[in-house]
């Protein structure tokens, strides 16, 4: 069990299996619960306001819907994933979005889609130098004010 800022306990085991079920292996990408993500998906629950408290309320509930999930084989793990979607649309997505959350932040991840992981400036988003010539005609005009 691990806590979820102020007190609140996931079941790490089935969250990692959740994780790999999710977000399962990719070629040499390993699935997301082997990746060592779970820390960081209970650690980000505890800080967004948006999933306080959504996140473990879905996670109690996932477990209590499938008390044996750790022990189960893949397809059905994918059974009882699809069946807690279809009945607690809701929560499924808080669990669904936070994962991805994680995982796309995931420098590994990231090398394995080709985006680059750094940020916008000072390298990223070129713009092209101030053009002068476009203040030109205002410069020209009387002033439509009066001084104060």
């Amino acid at each position: 069990m691990a806590d979820v800022s102020r007190g609140t306990d996931v079941d790490e085991a089935v969250l990692l299996a959740l994780l790999d079920r999710l977000l399962p292996a990719v070629d040499d990408l390993l699935p997301a619960g082997q990746m060592g993500m779970a820390n960081e998906v209970i650690q980000l629950a505890g800080k967004q306001n948006r999933f306080r408290g959504l996140f473990s309320k879905a996670m109690d509930s996932f477990v209590s819907t499938n008390p044996s999930f750790v022990g189960l084989s893949g397809d059905e793990q994918d059974t009882a994933i699809r069946s807690f979607e279809t009945d607690n649309p809701s929560q499924f997505g808080v669990l669904l979005d936070i994962s991805y959350i994680v995982y796309y932040k995931n420098p590994d991840v990231h090398a394995r889609i080709g985006w680059e992981s750094r940020p916008p400036q000072p390298e990223g988003n070129v713009m092209t130098p101030w053009d002068e010539s476009v203040l030109e005609k205002i410069r020209q005009r009387a002033p439509f004010w009066r001084k104060a």
